[in-house]
């Protein structure tokens, strides 16, 4: 990629992460579908509260590096209780809702 290029992709980048974290900070949220993005959105919700890594470390009871280390990888693999202690110490409580194609066909809807 030339490098004026690659410096126009860089600037629209950073124009977009700058967007992207000032939703963030409104609480402006994605939502989820059969949980994918679980990791993206604790990041968020993290950063949206003003909560640092090393103040969520110390909810969590664990060192800073193994937050940052799970953020990094964006919680790959998380298991749903260590995803409900991060919501408890963040103070937020997620909700879903369930929908099925096969169910509405069933009751017909």
């Amino acid at each position: 990629m030339p490098a004026l290029l690659r410096l126009r992709h860089l600037g629209l980048l950073g124009c977009y992460r700058q967007q992207s974290y000032e939703r963030l900070k409104r609480g402006e949220f994605e939502e989820l579908e059969n949980l994918r993005g679980l990791g993206h959105l604790l990041i968020s919700i993290r950063i949206a509260q003003g909560v640092s890594q090393r103040e969520l470390a110390r909810r969590l009871d664990v060192h800073e590096s193994q937050v940052s280390r799970d953020e990094r990888n964006e919680y790959f693999g998380i298991t749903l209780e260590r995803a409900i202690k991060i919501l408890d110490a963040l103070d937020v409580r997620l909700r879903t809702k369930v929908e099925s194609e096969s169910l509405r066909a069933m009751a017909g809807v």
